[in-house]
């Protein structure tokens, strides 16, 4: 039987396991922290829609307007509910300005914005409210070059002199309840805004703004 004198002191364990901890393997380093991922861009503003270079006036008569699906009407007709319809585009709205004289008032230099609405929007009022008279129609022209950017603080004093209403809600910006700048379903073009001409800018709405 061995001795108890024989075992080791506490300050002598003390040292046998710090000597036996140091012999052993050092525990590997801690992998490194992932890179932070890089902050979101702030979202890019709507790039220039490319004008004929022409007039406002001219520039209505070819400017294509946003593309529509058939939606539900589709499947009556054998067509896919996101198929492509057609294109609401501005003759209505080029034939009302002639007729009512209107059109002359946009001959000159300018510049003008023109809230240009499609002609859905102006069949829309016409069912609605009736005939589109040309204080209607100068509704949707302010004196002024204002690209949609501006557009919350801009004087949005229109041709006629009356003061249209801007307001932002759910994320958008409309004008008299119609949508700056609104999207359409599909891979199909929105509604053009930001349209440069020669005396002018234009941007599209699918509502009338005397509804």
């Amino acid at each position: 039987r061995k001795s108890i004198s024989a075992a080791p002191s506490f300050e002598e364990y003390l040292k046998q396991r710090a000597a036996a901890a140091g012999g052993a393997a050092a525990p590997a380093a801690a992998a490194p922290a992932p890179a932070a991922a890089p902050a979101a861009a702030a979202p890019a503003a709507p790039a220039a829609s490319a004008g004929s270079g022409g007039s406002v006036l001219d520039t209505l008569r070819t400017l294509q307007g946003p593309g529509q699906v058939w939606g539900a009407d589709g499947i009556a007709v054998g067509k896919e509910e996101s198929e492509l319809r057609g294109y609401d585009n501005f003759g209505k709205f080029v034939s009302l300005l002639e007729s009512t004289g209107v059109a002359a008032e946009l001959a000159g230099a300018g510049p003008f914005t023109i809230f240009a609405p499609t002609d859905p929007a102006l069949e829309s009022y016409e069912l609605l409210r009736g005939p589109v008279d040309a204080r209607v129609l100068k509704l949707h022209i302010v004196p002024g070059n204002i690209p949609s950017s501006a557009v919350p603080t801009a004087d949005l004093t229109s041709l006629g002199g009356e003061k249209l209403t801007y307001r932002y809600a759910v994320r958008k910006h409309f004008v008299n309840d119609a949508i700056i700048g609104e999207k359409t379903f599909g891979p199909y073009p929105d509604y053009p805004v930001d349209v440069s001409c020669s005396n002018g800018v234009i941007h599209a709405v699918g509502l009338c703004f005397a509804m």
